[in-house]
């Protein structure tokens, strides 16, 4: 039997986005959150792990290069998670996804205009369905496990790959993996040796410190990733992504409306920057 998915449901006004976002849910749970994105062809991952970007192989070093030259920045934040929230706002590709808890942020971004072959392409608004149990709070210390394999070399992060199919007792008996709770305990002391190798390979959504003036504006979270990706063997179960179209012709009408509503370039990107653009566009396309 051909199994036919039913299609993607096109949002035709802000309006009849909120009227499916109060009823979208999957086998009775509702969103943990939400994505936009531009281009509906684009594929769901963190840009360090994009073949395009090119960083996965010196994440190690970008990460160190940062705090290098602009150490203030960095001086209050505790954890490697704190410091890949700060990079992932300053554009230097992490393992963390951005995400909001606020569909209508999402939507914003999905009505961001995008070419292909010189043509507008529709966006995307996801939605992220996981269970409670992958659902973590800044301080976690699967959080904190996953962060700091950003301070493996590509060839360690090679040999975790390896090791993750090992059993809990044998793979913490693995060099690397002692090397990684030797970051984790900088910032944990007492963090015991007990890493599950299960943990580590399948993102989780963190609730992170509100922080920062972005993440507030943008009532922001992450998805944060661990292993560059399964194997082509498994599978992840928990995670659900479900999405609904931004067609290409109607980004811009439902882009005005979110602008009445409060949701444009100023709220969103409270730096000073962000609002002069926007005042500046505003009042340049003011006919009036």
């Amino acid at each position: 039997m051909v199994r036919i998915s039913r299609p993607a449901h096109r949002v035709q006004s802000v309006s009849d986005f909120v009227e499916y976002v109060m009823d979208w849910t999957r086998s009775g749970q509702r969103p943990v959150a939400f994505r936009g994105e531009r281009f509906k062809g684009w594929q769901t991952q963190p840009k360090v792990f994009r073949p395009d970007v090119a960083m996965y192989e010196h994440e190690k070093n970008a990460v160190r290069d940062l705090v290098s030259v602009h150490p203030q920045e960095f001086r209050d934040d505790e954890t490697m998670f704190d410091r890949l929230v700060r990079m992932q706002h300053f554009e230097l590709p992490t393992r963390l996804l951005d995400v909001t808890v606020n569909p209508l942020v999402a939507l914003y971004f999905a009505t961001a205009d995008h070419k292909e072959n010189g043509e507008l392409q529709d966006g995307k608004v996801q939605a992220l369905f996981l269970p409670e149990e992958r659902q973590r709070y800044y301080d976690s210390d699967r959080v904190s496990c996953m962060a700091n394999l950003a301070n493996l070399t590509v060839d360690e992060k090679k040999e975790m790959a390896r090791a993750y199919s090992l059993d809990q007792d044998d793979f913490n008996e693995e060099p690397v993996v002692k090397r990684l709770v030797w970051f984790v305990r900088i910032e944990k002391p007492h963090f015991e040796a007990k890493i599950n190798p299960d943990h580590l390979k399948q993102p989780v959504f963190v609730k992170p410190k509100m922080s920062n003036r972005r993440i507030i504006a943008q009532s922001g979270a992450f998805l944060i990733y661990g292993a560059r990706r399964l194997s082509s063997r498994e599978v992840d179960t928990d995670l659900r992504l479900s999405r609904v179209l931004v067609p290409a012709e109607k980004k811009a009408a439902i882009r005005t409306q979110l602008e009445r509503l409060g949701v444009h370039a100023s709220s969103l990107f409270p730096e000073i920057d962000k609002a002069a653009g926007f005042i500046a566009k505003r009042y340049a396309n003011d006919e009036g």
